[in-house]
């Protein structure tokens, strides 16, 4: 366990040391050509509809409230919480260069003194119980110890909280075959641990509300052209396509990505 998260902190040093970026954006075309780690960022171009998902979400009850980044990469959605309104942002990482990353980014963008970060185990978080209202997480989840996860969110929630996830999914073939044929752009626990269909059910041992929303499928095939002046268009017609795919039982596990929402905590688990 203890390799497991020294290699967890190398990798992200590596791959956040010097780059602020944390999703696709025409700079992040520029660091691609450079750092190969950064090649598989491409695919992050055709996110605006989970991502739109995740932002209206944060909106309607980021007022006002305490929220906690879990595992907050470059802080890019800690900033967002603070900028509509949070009361408090708190970001945790394992990797110090993304919390050094987060700290500088947060004054650059005028949310300094209401965030702050830290680097943090986060399958050991150093919060009080029924610490936080809001708690994001995004595409982490699968680096860790799912289980321990799980209840470390469970037990800083408080009862009436809320935390929304976005994940990768393991059971598109295609896209887990590029997982396993480039396994340096990625740390050797990730590609085994993706989520699927028992790490959602998983869930339902610690909350009592899981609600999942699918996307990606056809988006994908829009990625080569991302840099093109009708690519707006095309990832439209595409998203209006995997609305009717993924409103199919079956296919929609076959997605790139699930934005899950958990909540009421089994506080029981505590006792």
């Amino acid at each position: 366990m203890k390799l497991r998260k020294e290699q967890e902190r190398e990798f992200h040093n590596r791959l956040r040391r010097g780059i602020s970026e944390q999703r696709w954006s025409p700079k992040i075309e520029e660091i691609i050509k450079s750092d190969s780690l950064w090649s598989n960022m491409k695919y992050y171009s055709i996110e605006r509809k989970s991502r739109l998902l995740v932002f209206d979400w944060l909106a309607q009850r980021c007022n006002g409230r305490r929220i906690l980044d879990y595992c907050c990469g470059n802080g890019e959605d800690s900033i967002i919480a603070a900028k509509i309104g949070a009361k408090e942002v708190i970001g945790i990482d394992i990797s110090e260069v993304s919390i050094e990353n987060c700290k500088e980014r947060a004054i650059r963008e005028g949310v300094g003194k209401n965030t702050s970060f830290y680097v943090m185990d986060a399958e050991a978080l150093e919060f009080d119980d029924n610490y936080f209202d809001i708690i994001i997480e995004y595409g982490s989840l699968h680096h860790l110890n799912l289980q321990k996860a799980y209840r470390e969110l469970a037990r800083v929630l408080k009862p009436d909280g809320e935390i929304i996830c976005t994940e990768a999914l393991r059971h598109n073939p295609v896209i887990h075959l590029y997982r396993k044929i480039t396994p340096h752009l990625r740390t050797p626990w990730e590609v085994d641990h993706i989520l699927g269909k028992s790490e959602l059910k998983m869930a339902k041992k610690y909350f009592g509300k899981v609600e999942a929303s699918f996307f990606h499928l056809a988006t994908l095939c829009a990625v080569p052209f991302r840099n093109m002046t009708f690519f707006p268009r095309l990832l439209k017609i595409l998203e209006d396509v995997d609305s009717i795919l993924l409103s199919i039982p079956f296919v929609k596990w076959q997605a790139w990505q699930v934005v899950f929402v958990l909540a009421q905590p089994n506080k029981s688990l505590f006792r």
